[in-house]
């Protein structure tokens, strides 16, 4: 049943495997916001900003070592640069100043230093991959844990894109 979960850690782990540091960075805002949409409360069937920002707050921890932790907005503002302009900047930045930007560089430790830049967040992508996948990991053993959560997530699993051999 959780297939679609494991194909998706999967795709991030071998875009990241082969180099696609930006495909792997774009699957990583998909996984997120799947699992938040997975997490929904039974009533709804849309997630909004606000269910993106708290699974972030609850799920995404970076090492206590790194120089930045995770706040649920300012990775939304990534996730809606990437995803929609493929870039470190985007609109939801302009409406929301205090949010940081995130760049991108292939190594693991995030690099912030307020008096260099209170905005810019430079992400080590080998961390902020393992991050999610931790991430996904912990919200799925709050799914064992939680019988009503689980239920929920269960509902919705068979509706995740699987792909299937084809045999012509």
């Amino acid at each position: 049943m959780w297939d679609g979960v494991k194909s998706l850690i999967g795709e991030i782990q071998l875009c990241e495997k082969v180099g696609a540091t930006a495909a792997s960075i774009a699957m990583a805002f998909i996984c997120i916001d799947t699992m938040t949409r997975l997490s929904l409360p039974a009533d709804r069937e849309t997630q909004t900003r606000a269910d993106f920002i708290d699974w972030v707050e609850k799920y995404l921890v970076a090492h206590p070592d790194q120089p930045y932790q995770y706040r649920g907005v300012d990775v939304y503002g990534a996730r809606c640069s990437v995803l929609h302009t493929f870039a470190s900047v985007a609109q939801f930045h302009e409406n929301n100043p205090d949010v940081k930007w995130f760049a991108y560089h292939d190594g693991g430790e995030h690099k912030y230093d307020p008096a260099v830049s209170a905005h810019l967040v430079m992400i080590g992508t080998a961390s902020f991959l393992n991050d999610v996948i931790h991430a996904v990991q912990t919200f799925m053993q709050a799914c064992m844990a939680d019988g009503e959560l689980r239920q929920r997530v269960e509902t919705r699993l068979p509706q995740l894109l699987n792909t299937i051999p084809f045999k012509q």
